[in-house]
C-alpha cells in the first residue's frame, strides 16, 4: 500500500499532469465565474478533449476544473449577488450583503480561504479511506450495489431543489435513455429505431453537452449584460486578508462545515446541491445569534463554501470504491474514466490505487492554486462578468462542437448535440431536474446489470439480506421525508 502511495505520488509528478493542472484550473475558475456555469457544466465541456490522452493526466485535468469551479463562484454571487454555481447559492444570503455593505473583501478573502481548505479537507478524509475502503467495499455484494445505485436516483429527486414527482420522473427517463442500443448482458438490441447509431447507445459526451451547456450558453445568447448589476467596490488586499483571517477565527464552524461536505458527498446522488445548505443551516443553529445571519456576517460565508468544497472529496469515495457517483458532477467523470478505458468501483481499487491517490493529490492542489489566482487575479476577474453574453455566447458554442465532434469523429455526435440541447431546454422551461436524468442515465447499466446478477445468484431471496434491507429502507425514509418536514413544519406553525 504504500508503494502504491508513492507511485500516485510519482503519477501527480509527472511533467504533464502538472502542466494539464495548471491549464484546467483558470478554465474552471473562469467558468465558475461566469454566472450560471455550473461544475456539470465545466466537466460537460471538457469531457471530449480528454480522449486519447494518458489515464492520469486525462482525469487529472477534469478533476481540476471540475473541482475548481465553485471557488470562482463565489466571486459572482458576492459581488452579483448571482450564484456563478448552484452551491454558490448558500453563500448568497450573506455574501451579498456583506459586499453591498463595503465588506466586499472580507466576503472574497473568507470564501476564497474556506473553500481552499475546505478541499483539503475533503481530500484528507478521502486518503484516509482509501486504505479501508477496498476491504469494506468488497464486502458489498451485489444486492446491495442494486440498492445503492437506486438510491442515488431516488435521493437526488428528494433532497434536490423542484417538484418530487418531476424529479423521480427525470431520474426514470434517464434510466430508459440508458436502454437504447443493445443489452449489456445479452447484446440484444433494444428500442434503437432501426438507425445503427443508436445499436451503441446514446453517447454521454452529447447527451451532457446538449442537456448543459447549451441551454446556458442559450441564455448568454441573449445578450443581457451584468455589468450594471455590478455596485459592489473593488476589494482592497487589507480587506481580502481579514476574511481569510476570519476562518481560522471560526475553526469549529469551518471544521463541522468540511466535515458536514464530505459525509454528504460520500452519500450517493445528493452531494451537489445539498451540502452547502445543510452547512449553512448547521451553522446558523449553532450560532448564539442565529438572527443575525441573511443580514451579512462572514459566518454564512464560512459555512456553505467550506463544504462546497469539501464534498468533492467525500463524493470521490464513492465514486472510486463502489463506481456510484457522490454528486452529479461525478456521475460525467465517471463518463471520463469510461472514454479512458477504466471502469471505477472494488476491482478499480485493487488494480489502479496509485491512480486514486494521485486524483486525491490533484484535488489538493488544485484547490489550492484555485484560491492563489484567485487572490492574484479577482481585481482583473471582477470585470469578467462585465462582457457581454454575445461575444461570450458564440465562443462556448464553438467549443461544444468541437468538443462533441472529437469524441469520436463522428458528425452525428454532433446532431444529437443539438436534439439534446432542445430536450434540456423543455424539461428546464417545465422544471423537470436534468441532474436527475443524468443520474439515472448513469446509474441505469448498474440497476440492471446488479439485478440481474443478484437474480441470478439469490433469486427473490436478495431481497432479504440485511445491507438490502437496510438502504432499502434509508431508500423509503427519503421518499417520506417531505411528508415528515411538511407536517413537523405545520406543527412548529400551530
Amino acid at each position: 500500500m504504500l508503494a502504491d502511495y508513492l507511485q500516485g505520488l510519482q503519477l501527480f509528478l509527472d511533467p504533464a499532469v502538472l502542466l494539464l493542472i495548471a491549464a484546467a484550473v483558470p478554465v474552471g475558475l473562469l467558468l465558475g465565474v461566469l454566472p450560471g456555469m455550473s461544475g456539470l457544466t465545466a466537466l460537460a465541456l471538457l469531457l471530449p478533449f480528454v480522449f486519447g490522452m494518458d489515464p492520469m493526466a486525462g482525469l487529472a485535468f477534469l478533476l481540476a476544473a471540475h473541482a475548481v469551479v465553485y471557488t470562482g463562484g463565489a466571486l459572482t454571487t458576492i459581488l452579483l449577488g448571482i450564484p456563478g454555481s448552484p452551491p454558490n447559492a448558500a453563500t448568497l444570503a450573506d455574501g451579498y450583503p456583506m459586499s453591498r455593505t463595503g465588506q466586499t473583501g472580507r466576503a472574497l478573502g473568507a470564501a476564497f480561504a474556506s473553500s481552499g481548505l475546505g478541499g483539503c479537507v475533503g481530500v484528507v478524509a478521502l486518503a484516509g479511506l482509501l486504505p479501508f475502503l477496498q476491504p469494506i467495499v468488497l464486502t458489498i455484494g451485489s444486492p446491495e450495489t442494486f440498492f445503492l445505485a437506486l438510491m442515488g436516483v431516488v435521493y437526488i429527486a428528494v433532497l434536490g431543489q423542484g417538484n418530487l414527482t418531476k424529479g423521480l420522473i427525470a431520474g426514470g427517463l434517464g434510466i430508459f435513455l440508458a436502454m437504447i442500443g443493445e443489452q449489456r448482458i445479452t447484446a440484444v438490441p433494444r428500442f434503437w429505431l432501426e438507425f445503427d447509431y443508436l445499436l451503441d447507445g446514446i453517447k454521454i459526451v452529447p447527451l451532457v453537452l446538449g442537456l448543459f451547456a447549451i441551454p446556458e450558453i442559450l441564455d448568454l445568447a441573449r445578450g443581457r449584460t451584468l455589468a450594471h448589476q455590478a455596485s459592489a467596490q473593488r476589494p482592497r488586499w487589507a480587506e481580502v486578508r481579514q476574511g481569510m483571517l476570519d476562518v481560522l477565527r471560526h475553526k469549529l464552524l469551518f471544521l463541522r462545515s468540511s466535515v458536514i461536505g464530505v459525509v454528504v458527498g460520500i452519500i450517493p446522488g445528493i452531494g451537489g446541491d445539498t451540502a452547502p445548505f445543510l452547512a449553512y443551516a448547521s451553522a446558523k443553529q449553532a450560532s448564539a445569534r442565529p438572527e443575525r445571519f441573511g443580514s451579512g456576517i462572514v459566518e454564512g460565508v464560512i459555512a456553505p463554501e467550506s463544504s462546497n468544497n469539501a464534498k468533492e472529496g467525500g463524493a470521490l469515495v464513492t465514486t472510486l470504491g463502489l463506481g456510484i457517483p457522490g454528486s452529479a458532477g461525478m456521475s460525467v467523470l465517471i463518463g471520463g474514466f469510461l472514454i479512458l478505458g477504466l471502469e471505477p468501483g472494488p476491482d478499480f481499487l485493487a488494480e489502479h490505487l496509485d491512480i486514486a491517490v494521485g486524483l486525491a493529490i490533484v484535488l489538493a492542489v488544485a484547490n489550492l492554486l484555485a484560491v492563489i489566482v484567485m487572490l492574484l487575479l479577482s481585481q482583473f476577474l471582477v470585470r469578467i462578468v462585465e462582457v457581454p453574453g454575445t461575444i461570450l455566447a458564440p465562443v462556448l458554442l464553438s467549443l461544444v462542437v468541437l468538443g462533441a465532434y472529437g469524441y469520436q469523429n463522428d458528425p452525428l455526435d454532433v446532431v444529437f448535440v443539438f436534439v439534446f440541447a432542445i430536450f434540456g431546454c423543455v424539461m428546464r422551461a417545465l422544471d423537470y431536474s436534468r441532474p436527475a436524468l443524468l443520474l439515472g442515465f448513469v446509474l441505469a447499466p448498474l440497476l440492471e446489470t446488479y439485478l440481474h446478477i443478484s437474480l441470478r445468484a439469490y433469486g427473490l431471496d436478495f431481497l432479504l439480506r440485511p445491507g438490502a434491507l437496510f438502504i432499502a429502507a434509508l431508500i423509503v425514509a427519503g421518499l417520506l421525508w417531505p411528508l415528515i418536514r411538511q407536517r413537523l413544519s405545520g406543527g412548529a406553525q400551530r
